[in-house]
């Protein structure tokens, strides 16, 4: 993160009107640099009042994130965390570090130009507003004992979200978004490298709609939210942060001692897809039923039309609102 940008953002959040001859006289750097980096938040997008002789002012909070002050909230502090002004992606960022040591790494951006999903979706990342989010964890697990992962760190986003957040509605949908309502709040991608003596690396990436207000539907083509949508209230993402931190070692450490099993009582209060009409896609295949929760692997269970339960283990779903005379996707 580049400290011109930080410290006149820093500047600017009181609301009041700065002058770039003032700002420089402060941070001891050029007016050019001033204006440089006045111009740079501009092209991300943030909104700044311009007025002669008067200088600029943030038209709406904006607090970067800031290592200190996520480290003095996390139980970990000697964990390693690089946070970025902006980069294609922070789980690709991480694949750095995959072969050079054991230790967990943690790459936060503020704005990310390649961000991704599953399937290699496009995730929208705009400047200073979400958290992005990628964790190198090293798990002594083989591969095979990973299934339903993706579900743990859903349930440790909604923890993270609930101690910072009054919204209490808060679900996980199979097999990696956190919803409130039938709005997507989170998502998180998980990428894995298999070494020997069952060993293995995880990049566990994870983005959470926080301050972000607007998107059109070519950046964002399903339902969504933010939590400051949802509650009006503007989030220091330094205290979210943290407490992601928190909930994921604790979480993950849970999951290495003892697997998913003993985490289905807790999933079954969050699963967002429990004894509703579900569609899912899978293989380019369509199937539809009642979701009947998960098995001990994280597989989706489905009670088709012929009465029985079938367990999937990947797939795309959606819930199905029926109405007399048709039965309506609602994604």
């Amino acid at each position: 993160m580049q400290n011109h940008l930080t410290k006149i953002v820093g500047l600017l959040n009181d609301h009041e009107f700065h002058d770039g001859t003032t700002i420089g006289k402060q941070l001891h750097i050029t007016r050019a640099a001033v204006w440089k980096t006045i111009k740079k938040l501009e092209q991300y997008g943030i909104r700044l009042e311009a007025g002669k002789k008067r200088g600029y002012r943030l038209k709406e909070p904006l607090i970067l994130l800031d290592e200190k002050k996520i480290k003095s909230l996390a139980c970990e502090k000697t964990i390693q965390m690089d946070i970025l002004e902006k980069i294609n992606s922070t789980n690709d960022y991480l694949k750095y570090f995959m072969d050079k040591n054991k230790t967990l790494e943690i790459c936060l951006a503020e704005m990310q130009t390649k961000g991704k999903g599953r399937f290699n979706r496009q995730w929208h990342s705009p400047f200073g507003q979400n958290i992005y989010f990628s964790l190198l964890y090293p798990f002594k697990k083989d591969v095979s004992e990973l299934s339903g992962l993706s579900l743990v760190l859903g349930l440790a986003v909604c923890q993270a979200i609930q101690a910072v957040c009054s919204t209490q509605s808060l679900h996980v949908k199979w097999p990696n978004d956190v919803v409130i309502g039938n709005q997507k709040i989170s998502g998180n991608l998980i990428e894995i490298q298999a070494e020997s003596h069952s060993v293995c690396q995880a990049i566990l990436g994870i983005g959470i709609n926080v301050n972000m207000k607007d998107a059109n539907k070519k950046e964002i083509n399903q339902s969504w939210s933010s939590l400051q949508n949802l509650t009006g209230h503007y989030y220091d993402r330094n205290i979210l942060c943290a407490s992601l931190i928190n909930y994921l070692l604790k979480y993950l450490k849970r999951f290495e001692q003892k697997g998913l099993t003993d985490f289905i009582v807790e999933w079954k209060s969050k699963d967002y897809l429990l004894n509703q009409s579900v569609q899912l896609i899978c293989n380019k295949k369509k199937f539809e039923g009642i979701g009947a929760g998960i098995n001990e692997q994280g597989h989706l269970l489905l009670k088709l039309p012929d009465g029985k339960i079938h367990a999937f283990s990947s797939g795309d779903t959606s819930l199905l609102t029926c109405s007399t005379s048709k039965c309506e996707v609602n994604k």
